[in-house]
């Protein structure tokens, strides 16, 4: 259950929208809508798989590359033959589409599929300040150093990030 409703509007440094059917389910949902559009700008904007649609829709993502998912799933197969990162251009035209696992295009953050999520959490960790040394660590905690090494470069920043007080 959630902890939080729209009309609470929480103090947050993140928001996320994660992949999944539901995704289909909010693309017109006004409330959620004017809820990210009501997050101030200091607020980063996220996303995971077709969570970028969503963003997309809004019209959030118009003149900013972003990414999505490339791959299908079964029903997306047999349905349009259309793989997300496609169906993003179909929702968001003026987007620019990047196949990169992880775009940084300033406040607003997309990853690809579910595994790419990871990347972008660790991307975070380096938007945060936290060094490479750290986020290895992280990563081979969690026994994700082999796909950390691999996809870590797969990331397309269009702005460096802002630095903190403690990296300045």
């Amino acid at each position: 259950l959630p902890n939080y409703a729209f009309s609470d509007q929480p103090a947050m440094n993140a928001f996320l929208i994660p992949g999944g059917f539901g995704t289909r389910q909010e693309l017109n949902n006004a409330r959620l809508h004017d809820y990210i559009r009501s997050l101030p700008a200091s607020c980063l904007i996220t996303s995971v798989c077709t969570g970028s649609w969503i963003y997309g829709r809004m019209g959030l993502l118009d003149g900013l590359p972003a990414t999505n998912r490339k791959e299908p799933d079964r029903a997306e197969m047999a349905a349009s033959g259309k793989v997300p990162i496609d169906r993003l251009k179909e929702i968001a035209p003026a987007c620019i589409i990047s196949r990169a696992r992880v775009v940084d295009a300033g406040r607003i953050i997309t990853a690809g599929g579910i595994a790419s999520g990871m990347e972008m959490g660790f991307h975070l960790l380096r938007r945060a300040g936290y060094d490479e040394a750290f986020i290895g660590e992280v990563a081979r905690v969690m026994e994700y150093s082999a796909a950390y090494d691999l996809y870590r470069r797969d990331l397309e920043v269009l702005v460096e990030a802002p630095r903190s007080a403690a990296q300045t």
